[in-house]
Order: C-alpha cells, then structure tokens, then sequence
C-alpha cells in the first residue's frame, strides 16, 4: 500500500470570498466515517452515510460533533469508489459561500481524521490510481484556464484523452518493434525468423511523422492556451486609446482631444474569433516634455521590442510627420519573420492628406486597415485581420489533437532525436542491440507524456501548479 492511500483528505473547492454557495471536498478511506460525524438530517438525527444510494444529495446541517452545535445549512453529496473523480470515496458538503462557514466545516473535517489537501492533490489522485493519465491531468488546469471557446474545445480534447490515445499508440507500435528485434537474439534456439530491416525502417519512420505532426501543432496550442499580446503604437493624438477602447467595447483608457493623454500602457484581455488578445495601449510617440512622457516612452519601446503583434495606428488626415517616421523606424529595428505589424489608417472620415504610398514603401506593406472609430467604420475587418494574423503559418491540426505544453513538447523532441537515431543506425546496418537503446529512450520519452515512466520529482513540480481542492 501506498503511503497517501490511508490519508483522507479535504479543501475548499470554490474561490475564497462571498458567494451563493462554497464546497468543502472530502477524499479518501475515511470520508464517510467523516461525514457520518459532521452531518445530520433536518430534525438533527445522525444518518447512517454508508447506507445512502451513490450519487444522491442530502439536505441537512454540518455540526460540531462534540457539542452538536451548528455550522452550517448544508447539501451533501455523496460519490462511493471507484466510480468517482479520484477512484475513492468522495464527500463535498455544498454550504453557504461565507468564508467563515466554509472554514469551519473544513476545520471540522479536519479534526475528525482528514488533513488538509496540497495543491492539485485531487487530481493527483486520479492520476495515481489510473482514473486519468498525466496529459489528462494537465489538461484539467489548461480547462480551468481556458479564455477562449478554442482553448477551451482543445482541452476538453485533451481531457478526453485524444492525446493519450495517440501517444498510446505510438507507444504500442515502438514496444512491438522492439519485441520483433529482441526476440531472435533472446531466443536463438527458438528458430524465430529476424526482422525485416525495410519494415522497421517503415514502421519507424511513420512513428517519425506523427511525433512531428504533434510537434508541429506547439505555437498553435501556445497561442490556445497563453494568448497573444497585441501591441498599440503610434504618435501621440493618433487614436490609440480610442481603438483600444473599441476593441475592449467600453471606455477603460481615457481619450482626449489633448495630445499624450496615456501616460503608461494599459493591458486588458480580450476574445477575438476565438483567440486571446492581450491589448496593450502604449503612450503616444512624441519629444517628451517631462520625465512622467519620458518614462511612458521608455516602456513604450521595451514593449516594442519584444512584441509579437503591431497595431501601427497613422493619421490619415494629415500628412506623415516625423513623429509617424520615428514610429515606422522603431517598428522595423526588430522586425523578424515572427513579428506581424498591421497598419491602421485612422479618422478617414477626415479629408485624406496621408501619403499611402510612401507610407507602404517605409513599413514594406501592400494593404492596411482604414478605419474610423469615431464613425466605427472598419472595426470588423480589423477583427478579422487580428485573428488571422494570430494564426497564419501555424499548423492547425484537423484530428483536435494540440500541443500546448512545453513539457511534452520536450519529451516529444527527445523522442524524435531518438527515432532519428534508430533511422540512421538502420541505414549503417548498426547492430540491433544498440538500436534497442534508442527504442527504449523513445519508449520512455513518449512515457513521460503520459505518466507511464516518469519520475515523482516531475509528478510532484506538475500538481504543485494546481489550485488546492483540484
């Protein structure tokens, strides 16, 4: 036996703070012994827990056991193993959203034989006792953190196991490989015919493509899972707060006809298409005046240097200025394949006076985004551009299963160098007990994804990340 599985455990499942309902989750050997000594019934008879029907709730009150006193009105909802989210008995009493009730229900718990849950320890549970693998267990937190219908549609994916599936599967053909390869040189005696080189060369090769087809899909599971930061620069006075402000659908950055009204950047999250966007308002580009304008457009250029998506908002009523120019010069010192810059042309209610043109030649463009806000004209087509450009040039897989943590990204890498290995070696007719080597790693490495050969130091950093009651 294991030496959590005679601890019970509990925690507060539910945000700290008021609300309409908290619950306190109990899990373990003990917990209807547990609840057997905290609840009782609506007249305040003690109720034999043991004896209620799985997955049936229960009105009634937690009490002090010692002295019967109550805590709290309460609904019990009683799950027995090993048909439950962890494979043992569950209790979660369903109380009022106080954090003094909930604290003391969970007190309670704990004196009558639980002990307070780590970090993630439900979910570590449901690992260990095989209800879910380690992908599986990591999809629960990407799940709790979805922003987005995509993140959210690609966890659920992942939380049904699609990735297990698929790693399982590659995991089963690289086991039968190596049993092919390893079974003459066991068994000698045995007349067992050897392998065919061009098959495992075949059978290699394919477990090649799809560890890289998975790799494939990581920016793209990044972009699901963290979002991308879209940054707002421009000259002072442009109208960077104003489509700030349309893109969040409501009046966070002050706006001014006075120039150098944003004094710092301003972030807010946002969902565009299905994506995340971080919008980062930045202070207009202009000679400082002080050292607050000094200040703003310092953090103005740190965050242009490492930033990822460009909104370069100009004036389309006014010719370009040397303020427009110092902002196109700043864009192109760091601009790489990764950055994507678009080009908006503000106030074209106005009559136009930009140069299109030299404009399109300084930044190296062919098209941009002409808008309004003040009259909210081309507001949709910059949505749509937004979202198009978040994913252009990624691989977007059409089977659901997405990549997004840099773990198993690691693990997938290793596992390819390791396949790549065993190709080599086949083609310089290197014997087989060395290719069984780098089988063997790749077996481990495609482990490591799912749990089935990874170390307790990993398992324990991996729920660690967890909130505690999940």
């Amino acid at each position: 036996m294991r030496f959590w599985e005679n601890d019970t455990i509990a925690a507060i499942s539910t945000p700290i703070g008021e609300s309409g309902i908290g619950i306190v989750r109990i899990s373990g050997p003990k917990a209807l012994r547990i609840a057997q000594a905290l609840f009782r019934d609506k007249k305040l008879n003690k109720k034999k827990i043991k004896e209620f029907s799985n997955y049936t709730v229960h009105y009634g009150f937690v009490v002090d056991p010692g002295s019967e006193e109550k805590i709290d009105e309460v609904i019990l909802v009683l799950m027995k193993r090993p048909q439950t989210y962890t494979r043992e008995d569950i209790i979660e009493f369903n109380c009022h959203g106080g954090v003094l009730s909930l604290r003391k229900v969970l007190e309670t718990a704990i004196n009558c034989g639980a002990r307070m849950a780590e970090p993630g320890e439900f979910t570590k549970r449901a690992f260990l006792n095989g209800r879910i693998d380690l992908s599986q267990a990591e999809a629960v937190i990407d799940l709790i953190q979805a922003k987005t219908e995509r993140s959210l549609s690609s966890s659920l994916a992942q939380l049904g196991g699609d990735l297990k599936k698929k790693i399982t599967d590659l995991r089963h053909r690289l086991i039968r490989i190596s049993a092919e390869i390893e079974a003459p040189m066991d068994f000698p005696d045995q007349d067992i015919k050897e392998i065919c080189p061009e098959e495992v060369e075949e059978d290699i090769s394919y477990i090649l493509k799809e560890v890289n087809s998975l790799i494939e899909t990581l920016d793209y599971g990044k972009i699901l899972k963290e979002g991308i930061n879209a940054l707002i620069v421009g000259k002072a006075n442009v109208g960077k707060s104003s489509l700030f402000n349309t893109l969040l659908r409501e009046n966070r950055a002050i706006v001014t006809h006075l120039p150098g009204t944003t004094r710092d950047t301003i972030e807010e999250l946002i969902n565009i298409k299905g994506i995340a966007f971080k919008i980062i308002d930045t202070a207009g580009l202009k000679t400082p005046e002080n050292v607050i304008e000094k200040i703003s457009i310092k953090r103005m250029m740190k965050h242009l240097k490492g930033a990822k998506l460009i909104l370069a908002v100009f004036d389309a009523s006014v010719p370009l200025s040397s303020e427009d120019k110092e902002v196109i010069k700043e864009i192109k010192k760091g601009k790489n394949e990764s950055k994507k810059v678009i080009v908006i042309e503000n106030k074209t209610d106005l009559k136009e006076k930009i140069d299109r043109q030299k404009l399109f030649g300084l930044l190296n463009i062919k098209d941009c985004i002409r808008m309004s806000l003040k009259e909210k004209i081309g507001i949709e087509e910059l949505e749509e551009k937004l979202a198009r450009s978040a994913i252009e040039g990624l691989v977007i897989p059409e089977n659901g299963v997405v990549i997004n943590n840099i773990r198993q990204a690691n693990q997938l890498n290793r596992a390819k160098q390791g396949l790549e290995h065993v190709l080599a070696g086949l083609k310089k007719k290197i014997a087989y007990d060395f290719l069984t080597i780098d089988l063997k790693d790749v077996l481990d490495s495609l482990g490591e994804i799912t749990g089935d050969s990874i170390s307790d130091e990993i398992v324990n950093d991996i729920f660690s990340r967890f909130c505690i009651g999940k």
